[in-house]
């Protein structure tokens, strides 16, 4: 895609000569590890972070009470242990967690955390003025309680087993504790912390040249002591150019995309590193308005659909889906869902039933075309491309689909395609949490405008399990419903998944240790290196 190699002057305080032959990419400064961003963050507070890329930047100062290790398994983070009704500290009934602070944990000034950080992290992100992205999950809290300088305790309103993983902890949102002490009150947003932020992380941030770079130097007080002096976050402008600074040896990690991973492999000095992510590419089919509240319609649209052709339309780069559920959140091996078959003739039996008849090439039903619209970020060229391919598929069975984009910023909009309703299908992934439930947008209570559930999907059946997995106090009951979910929704075809996400990283040979867990989190950046 990017067609012939470009020589490029990488804006990252020094001028590079010429461009990079394969095995002769420069080496950085040793123990200094050089991060392309293509963003370019408005805020480093965490209550405030909604791209992932940011989130995980966060927890590189900021940490949470309980993590997820590279293989997404939860983890003590600043608690000695995860509270588990097995070690005593979630209560019989689900109601109450207690978490166990480690001791001697200090912030980067010097100051030893306490439970009067976690009460005031908990207590801002309740302050209007910071404008929390995600506050309903802490709302489930009855109270916070610290009756000890180490140990805080949560009272829920009902059993949430979902608790754990979700508050203060590695999930879509990540709040990391707040030094309570460097703040006059709640409010943390456009504070002087906020120009220097700094938590009980291995790193500090210590220089902030907006659009351009953030330096990470160690938190002092950390142990063990970090082994890298310094990070570097370049600020670079797209992907595209993302993968330019890689290839001339600017930066030591860069993000890749489909269209450049086979490039990106050829590079010496360069391996690609491929992570599974907890995300799902779908495509979401109305299910309250026609032809698509109609079951028959969208079995018939399952079975359309050419998935081995659809494949090109990510270059093969990542894994079909047969679940909506991706493989990295279901843990217990859950029950094995085949995908769709591509079936022309189940198609036409399906749309006959639901009485669309074949008329010179299109299906009519009562005298009316059977008509869809296809929704797509003009933005992202691989839906883009899934959109304009699920065209000609749904054409060849009888359906005349029209296809209509929005550029991001409407798309992601109340008034968007993705949330609106207005498209009878769309093409999206869906990212979730550090647990399953987090996974699941289906919900009746997300079937408005503007929220999560983009089928608009409403079941009795979807509901009921999922109470059960929230409250039930067997991990096996709680697996054995995340599979009877997979079930339901792969019978009433809200969703058709298309392939199961990877995060692509190139990164140089002279990096040691470095990993991310699915939610691209940081794993144990401490032990991170650059020789």
């Amino acid at each position: 895609m990017w067609g012939r190699a470009v020589c490029a002057v990488a804006a990252l305080g020094a001028v590079l000569s010429g461009c990079s032959r394969a095995g002769s990419v420069p080496a950085g400064p040793a123990h200094v590890l050089r991060i392309a961003y293509a963003g370019d963050p408005g805020s480093l507070v965490p209550l405030i972070a909604i791209d992932q890329e940011i989130i995980a930047i966060d927890t590189l100062f900021c940490q949470t009470l309980v993590g997820l290790s590279g293989d997404n398994r939860e983890i003590p983070i600043l608690v000695t242990r995860v509270p588990t009704r097995q070690n005593g500290d979630i209560s019989p009934d689900g109601t109450r967690i207690t978490y166990r602070l480690r001791h001697g944990v200090r912030f980067a000034d010097g100051v030893e955390f306490t439970s009067a950080d976690v009460a005031f992290t908990y207590r801002a992100i309740f302050d209007p003025r910071n404008r929390a992205t995600s506050v309903d999950p802490y709302r489930r809290i009855v109270a916070l309680q610290t009756p000890g300088r180490y140990t805080v305790v949560v009272r829920l309103r009902e059993p949430w087993n979902a608790a754990v993983a979700v508050l203060f902890a590695q999930a879509d949102y990540v709040y990391g504790i707040l030094p309570k002490h460097a703040f006059p009150d709640t409010k943390v947003v456009g504070t002087r912390w906020e120009d220097a932020p700094f938590g009980t992380g291995p790193f500090r941030v210590t220089q902030w040249r907006r659009g351009d770079r953030i330096i990470f130097e160690p938190n002092r007080y950390y142990s063990p002591q970090p082994r890298l002096r310094q990070i570097v976050l370049q600020i670079v402008p797209n992907l595209n150019s993302n993968f330019v600074t890689l290839r001339s040896g600017a930066v030591d990690v860069g993000t890749l995309t489909p269209e450049n991973v086979e490039q990106a492999a050829k590079i010496g000095g360069i391996r690609v590193v491929r992570v599974p992510e907890n995300a799902t590419g779908l495509l979401y089919m109305q299910t309250q308005a026609s032809p698509t509240n109609d079951l028959h319609v969208r079995r018939a649209v399952a079975n359309a659909l050419d998935y081995a052709a659809l494949q090109d339309a990510w270059l093969h780069e990542y894994p079909p889906a047969g679940s909506f559920l991706p493989p990295p959140i279901v843990t217990w091996h859950g029950v094995t869902i085949r995908p769709y078959p591509h079936d022309s003739v189940a198609a036409a039996r399906e749309l006959n039933a639901a009485g669309w008849r074949m008329k010179d090439g299109v299906r009519e039903r009562a005298g009316v075309a059977l008509t869809a619209v296809i929704g797509a970020n003009s933005e992202d060229p691989i839906n883009v491309r899934i959109a304009t391919m699920v065209q000609a598929q749904l054409s060849a069975v009888g359906m005349r689909a029209t296809i209509k984009t929005d550029p991001t910023r409407i798309w992601f909009s109340p008034a968007g395609l993705l949330r609106s309703g207005k498209a009878t299908v769309l093409v999206q992934s869906w990212v979730g949490g550090g647990d399953p439930e987090q996974s699941l947008n289906f919900r009746c209570v997300q079937a408005v405008k503007g929220d999560a559930n983009h089928s608009f999907y409403c079941s009795k059946a979807f509901e009921a399990l999922f109470d059960d997995q929230a409250r039930t106090p067997s991990v096996k009951d709680r697996e054995h419903d995340f599979d009877a979910i997979a079930m339901l929704i792969h019978r009433d075809v809200p969703a058709i998944p298309l392939y199961y996400e990877q995060r692509f990283q190139g990164v140089s040979r002279r990096v040691t240790g470095y990993g991310i867990n699915m939610l691209w989190i940081p794993v144990a950046p401490e032990r991170w290196d650059a020789l």
